[in-house]
């Protein structure tokens, strides 16, 4: 796989955006792995502490909220490794990986009718990941 360095034309970024888009995809992809994981063992919530009546009925458990969870968490691992590795495609999984995140938090906090103070924990990262990410977006440098 080609490194960022080697594409022709690529945007060359700074060491602290890289720095804290791996620090957000690893921070978020452990979280939604682990978190998934305790979702899909325990579908009633107990693991969590959170009862099913909390997503007014969109589920009937966490089953489905675990899977979609942990699969993001593998994106966002998957995006961590691409972005580590230098490849030419971490920019599209990074994108990926902070806008499934993004769509999650939107749509968690609609079908929760509430804000909660893990979502600024959780949720302000995935902003930071979206700003930093924007470095590795290849930009052509030809003038027409």
């Amino acid at each position: 796989m080609a490194r960022c360095s080697q594409v022709p034309g690529a945007m060359t970024h700074q060491r602290w955006q890289r720095v804290a888009l791996l620090l957000v995809l690893g921070y978020e992809g452990s979280g939604a792995l682990i978190g998934g994981s305790l979702l899909i063992a325990a579908p009633d919530g107990h693991y969590m502490d959170m009862p099913v009546d909390i997503m007014h009925g969109i589920f009937r458990d966490f089953s489905v909220p675990g899977v979609i969870l942990f699969l993001l968490g593998a994106l966002n691992a998957g995006a961590f490794v691409s972005v580590l590795r230098k490849t030419r495609q971490a920019w599209i999984a990074s994108a990926l990986a902070i806008g499934g995140m993004a769509i999650w938090f939107v749509v968690e906090i609609v079908i929760l009718r509430q804000l909660h103070w893990l979502h600024a924990m959780w949720g302000l990262p995935v902003i930071l990941g979206g700003i930093a990410a924007t470095s590795l977006v290849p930009f052509s440098t030809r003038q027409g």
